[in-house]
This record gives structure tokens, sequence and C-alpha cells, in this order.
């Protein structure tokens, strides 16, 4: 959520790595992790991250497109 209402592109870069940092191999979104252990997470599956998730990339794509080639 931060990232999708961020007015700079650095919160949003900052966001978008976290994010592709910590899924734990999975290629999911937890609903929280360890932050020194992303493999420690919960619920190995949530939608409504998940769906959060693909609407931030497809909003980045349309607006900010460079920053993808950052991440």
């Amino acid at each position: 959520m931060k990232a999708l209402t961020a007015s700079g592109d650095y919160d949003v870069l900052s966001s978008l790595r976290m994010l592709k940092n910590t899924h734990a191999a999975t290629g999911f979104m937890h609903e929280s992790f360890m932050k020194d252990e992303p493999s420690q997470f919960t619920r190995s599956w949530f939608a409504w991250a998940n769906t959060l998730f693909g609407e931030l990339v497809l909003d980045t794509y349309r607006t900010r497109p460079e920053l993808l080639k950052e991440v």
C-alpha cells in the first residue's frame, strides 16, 4: 500500500525491492514475515496481498515503467 500511495520514485522502488527480496522463493506475498529470515512467514497463500501486489506492478508499469527495470 505504501508504494501505491507514494508520490516519489524512491518509495515505490524501495517497496518493490523489499517485496522481491522477501517472497521466500514462493513467488507469492505473505501476510507477514520475519525481517531477518523471510523464509519464516505466515499464510503461504494470502489472496488479498497477492492481488494488491499485482495492482502495484500494473500501476507501476503504467505510470513509472522505468522503475521496473531497476528492481
